[in-house]
């Protein structure tokens, strides 16, 4: 079988045994079972059957006055097919043979008979396929309850982690010290799911088409990080300069052990550029020494709610994070982002609304004082005590937002008795950059997401490979109006930083500083090479190079423009 090849996320080589994830309508994974436990698997599939059963019949016969004869009838039909040997008989043989939890076996089974039925002539034969599925749907729900959960299940460490796609809430379950490497079927490397992937630390490749297809449970694959490869099938030698490969890594990190960076933190001719880190999870806080990061520029505190399994996490909880983070990052500042929760993200409080420009960030916070004001409090907190904690808003439109957002805020510092860290606004919203004036007198600080601002500005979606193409976060039309923001920031005396992936690649650094830009934030790992970069270059260098690049009418000539710039040599 042959390699795939995908978009390479976060360097290194992995080898190990897959463990697929289907997060595609529902979180199920293909987890391997013991000898022993076969049994119990095929018991717990038969209970679950059994109880989603009961269920539909208790449905059917409490319903049918309500709901009519013929979807009562449909209902009973379904608690039949549950436990009808002809359906479970397969899912338990599958079980058997390849030894693997009930949760794949039965998903897998299923679309099998669902895809066998739907090439049928007789429409009633294809339309059975549908009940199948919504059958099996129904006795997942009682495997779920029975089941110790992807997040806790025992998971060989060294595996591989394969999966289609994965959100913030599924990355915030996971046990990162149990894999060895990601290969993600979805995303490209301005993607949320990139973002996911790399901050696990992992060697990680995203956007590997067949990928799930191509998965085998049973024996070892590799992850190549570095150049953008899976192989899901590697020959015995193959494998085995991919584990020496692997171990070279691990003696070269080793040798480095936890050796802090020395940044040169300033342009060839000493102009400063202050490097921050992005993380998602409390515990990449370690790290920052080892990559020279100067404190966090973003923290998205989301992961903390999206990990959460039992409602929102509490103040107590929330602000022992905050003050442990600002700790870590002293005499540096510590960013922290505003859940940006609802949208595509998906968090309770539940909204109907589920799209990317819908309900989310700020303006989910606001539509949800009493969660938004037990984080300001947990925040307020957090900066008392350490006082080097900034509060970003995501999502900003307008002015009256962050209006709102500080009377919440001076409430709660007003009932802490405590002072009021400054008040941020992330632009990454079009009307955002067209009101940044406006906005810079609400605001104490503002800093920009490239990756929103960018598919914003050229209506792209960035995980959308049909239009790819098109997401360019150095196209003219974005470094423009990143122009716009950076004058009116300094027209109003407001401190600016970006934050977005622009920032963490050495030539969108350059063409950021030449443009004015002095404080960047980019994935910790990504820090040396920007730092190196930057300080090849003089600022009026780089100030040239951001003048001819913002000239550009196009993407490609503004990536010729950098391509042929960088490969210059200094001295």
């Amino acid at each position: 079988m042959p390699a795939l090849r995908g978009v390479s996320v976060s360097g290194g080589i992995a080898v190990g045994r897959a463990v697929v994830l289907r997060t595609r309508d529902g979180w199920v994974a293909r987890l391997p079972i013991s000898p022993e436990r076969v049994e119990e698997e095929c018991a717990r599939l038969r209970g679950a059957a059994e109880a989603a059963s009961r269920r539909l019949t208790g449905l059917a016969e409490s319903g049918a006055s309500a709901m009519g004869e013929e979807l009562a009838s449909i209902l009973a039909a379904h608690a039949l097919m549950a436990i009808d040997p002809a359906f479970i008989r397969p899912v338990e043989k599958r079980i058997r043979r390849e030894r693997i939890n009930a949760e794949w076996a039965l998903r897998a089974t299923a679309e099998e008979l669902q895809e066998r039925l739907s090439g049928a002539v007789d429409p009633v034969f294809s339309a059975r396929g549908d009940d199948i599925l919504q059958v099996a749907r129904a006795i997942a729900m009682d495997l779920s309850a029975s089941g110790e959960g992807f997040e806790k299940a025992a998971i060989e460490p060294g595996s591989i982690l394969v999966a289609d796609d994965l959100s913030p809430a599924q990355a915030a379950r996971l046990d990162s010290s149990r894999f060895s490497g990601i290969a993600l079927e979805r995303g490209g490397v301005h993607s949320h799911t990139a973002i996911i992937a790399r901050s696990f630390g992992l060697p990680a490749v995203v956007g590997v088409s067949g990928l799930l297809d191509s998965a085998m449970g049973s024996r070892p694959m590799v992850v190549d990080g570095d150049r953008g490869v899976v192989d899901p099938a590697p020959t015995k030698p193959q494998l085995r300069r991919a584990l020496e490969g692997a171990a070279r890594r691990r003696e070269e990190e080793k040798a480095r052990g936890n050796r802090a960076y020395r940044r040169h933190g300033a342009t060839a001719d000493g102009v400063p550029i202050t490097l921050r880190a992005n993380i998602e999870l409390p515990g990449e806080a370690r790290i920052l020494a080892r990559y020279g990061a100067e404190g966090i520029g973003l923290f998205r505190s989301e992961f903390l709610f999206l990990g959460a399994t039992d409602g929102p996490p509490s103040v107590q909880a929330q602000e022992q994070v905050y003050a442990a983070l600002a700790v870590e990052c002293r005499p540096n500042a510590l960013v922290v982002r505003t859940y940006d929760l609802g949208g595509e993200k998906g968090w309770g409080p539940r909204d109907h609304d589920t799209s990317a420009m819908g309900l989310r960030g700020v303006r989910h916070s606001l539509a949800h004082p009493d969660a938004f004001r037990d984080q300001l409090r947990a925040l307020v907190r957090a900066g008392r005590s350490a006082g080097n904690v900034r509060i970003l808003l995501p999502m900003v439109s307008s002015p009256e937002e962050v209006a709102a957002a500080r009377a919440h805020l001076r409430a709660v510092a007003e009932e802490e008795e405590a002072p009021i860290p400054p008040l941020g606004a992330m632009i990454e919203v079009p009307s955002a950059a067209v009101l940044a004036a406006e906005l810079a007198r609400e605001s104490d600080f503002f800093s920009i997401g490239t990756n929103d601002l960018a598919q914003y500005v050229l209506a792209a979606e960035r995980s959308d490979p049909t239009v790819s193409a098109y997401y360019r976060p150095a196209a003219p039309a974005v470094l423009r109006v990143i122009k716009w923001i950076v004058d009116a920031a300094r027209a109003a005396g407001r401190p600016l930083a970006v934050c977005g992936e622009l920032a963490g690649d050495p030539l969108g650094a350059c063409l950021l500083a030449g443009m004015g830009v002095r404080e960047l934030s980019m994935s910790p790992v990504l820090i040396p090479k920007v730092d190196e970069m930057l300080a090849r270059f003089s600022s009026e260098e780089l100030a040239g190079l951001a003048s001819d690049a913002l000239s550009c009418e196009t993407a490609d000539e503004v990536h010729a423009l950098g391509h042929g710039w960088a490969a210059r040599t200094r001295r």
